[in-house]
């Protein structure tokens, strides 16, 4: 698509989480040769009730060994065209079928009909199952045959958060996706605890950014090393070798002063030439040409310019955090270098709009985890009410993972007692928390939520200390 295609309109003429969601569909969106518009089972599933989901395969198909995706609808294939009549022009929406021909043919049709956000679920349900996200076979769906559920309800950003509606929340399966333990290890991603990120989420403070640097922190202060440029770079390098993808975020706000900074540096004039419009700006910060990168990494090494609240404070106030400022701008510079060599799982996530968030959710299980567990990635946007949203458990269990790998790169990593390096990354994650929520929720309340089996139970847990 074009940079001035109209799915992505000028800034203010649509909302701008509406708008920022448009353009992470079309920067996702693959055409197969055909024309058919595709995308990915792993975005899919992130975009909770963002996106409505329609499985058109047959009756025993959604009962049978690959089941149906909770929260989706069915309609038949032969009832499908009909949808172009049903939903308005800009709903999104996505078409599932076993492989995805079916639902390809049939959202290639719709979209000629006039709907502008349709798609196929890429490789249909062998591939969504295949990549470890949760399925059911709850033969409850073929009572609502050719049913559109309404969309969900919305209360003011402003409301306060309250048990109730956390569990209808939670309960949701447009809401909250399930995910294998072994699938998160293989092909996830940590993404931030913030709220404005409307997708579903495994969350801790800053996401993967945070915990490598938490990491690399806890090395230093229980070694006494300090690592070099270099070397961070080779064992981000090697992070993304063993654990692929590697999630950090920035805001609209931060990107957009990070523009006026480029803009007014006349050595990026002739790079800067043609980008205008946002998918231009997006592809520039991926894959700038090679002859601007010390001169972009200037502007985008300045805390001013990040977006992270997390990683923000920890590189402005490195003694309190544990990590040193020359440590965290040594990772973002390997960071942003991984990326423009062409580093895929690299992932530098633009967010919308400001803090609004009205509590804190922390996330867990009741059974330990397996590598079979399933792990609920649950959306921050409770109702249209922001939530910081965390996952301590699954958490520290991947800190542990952190750490054996760390320890395994003799060449880059002193050698140290395990148990004491993860005793000593706990006590800084602890420090770090209270130091980030404090200033990005304080006063807010506290919920746990505990999932078993079929049951959620949601408990107010406290205020984060004022």
């Amino acid at each position: 698509m074009s940079d001035d295609d109209p799915l992505i309109p000028p800034i203010g003429s649509v909302p701008q989480a509406e708008r920022l969601f448009r353009v992470n569909w079309v920067a996702a969106l693959v055409r197969s040769p055909s024309g058919i518009g595709l995308l990915p089972a792993e975005f899919v599933a992130r975009q909770g009730r963002t996106v409505r989901l329609i499985d058109v395969r047959e009756p025993d198909e959604l009962t049978g060994p690959l089941g149906h995706i909770p929260g989706s609808d069915w309609i038949p294939r032969a009832a499908a065209p009909g949808l172009a009549q049903r939903l308005t022009r800009d709903e999104p929406l996505v078409l599932i079928s076993r492989g995805g021909e079916r639902a390809g043919e049939l959202a290639k049709q719709l979209e000629r009909d006039g709907l502008r956000f349709v798609a196929a679920l890429e490789g249909g349900m062998v591939s969504w199952k295949n990549l470890g996200f949760g399925t059911t076979r709850n033969p409850e769906i073929l009572e609502r045959r050719d049913q559109l559920r309404a969309p969900p309800a919305v209360a003011p950003s402003d409301a306060a958060l309250t048990v109730e509606r956390i569990e209808r929340h939670v309960g949701d399966p447009g809401a909250t996706r399930f995910l294998k333990l072994a699938a998160l290890l293989l092909h996830g991603r940590m993404s931030c605890v913030d709220g404005r990120d409307d997708s579903s989420v495994v969350g801790t403070l800053g996401g993967d950014a945070g915990e490598f640097l938490l990491l690399l922190g806890a090395i230093e202060r229980e070694s006494g090393k300090q690592f070099s440029p270099a070397e961070v770079k080779a064992l981000f390098a090697r992070r993304l070798d063993a654990l692929g993808r590697f999630y950090i975020h920035t805001d609209i706000h931060a990107a957009n002063e990070l523009i006026k900074s480029l803009r007014s540096d006349r050595r990026l004039d002739a790079a800067l030439a043609n980008v205008f419009e946002t998918m231009q700006w997006r592809r520039f910060y991926t894959s700038p040409p090679a002859e601007v990168h010390e001169i972009l990494l200037e502007h985008m090494l300045d805390p001013k310019h990040l977006g992270c609240g997390h990683v923000r404070l920890m590189w402005q106030d490195g003694e309190r955090y544990g990590v040193r400022r020359e440590l965290t701008e040594s990772f973002l510079r390997a960071f942003l270098l991984a990326r423009w060599h062409g580093a895929i799982e690299a992932e530098f996530v633009p967010l919308g709009g400001g803090h609004a968030e009205r509590g804190v959710l922390r996330v867990m299980v009741e059974q330990e985890l397996q590598p079979f567990t399933p792990i609920p990635l649950v959306s921050p946007s409770c109702e249209g009410t922001q939530m910081f949203v965390t996952h301590p458990q699954v958490v520290a269990f991947l800190r542990r993972q952190l750490v054996a790998f760390a320890l395994q790169q003799r060449a880059l990593v002193p050698r140290v007692d395990p148990e004491r390096l993860l005793h000593t990354l706990e006590q800084m994650a602890a420090v770090q928390t209270t130091a980030t929520l404090g200033v990005l929720a304080r006063g807010l309340p506290i919920f746990d939520v505990t999932y078993s089996p079929g049951v959620w139970d949601v408990r107010h847990a406290g205020d984060v200390p004022a």
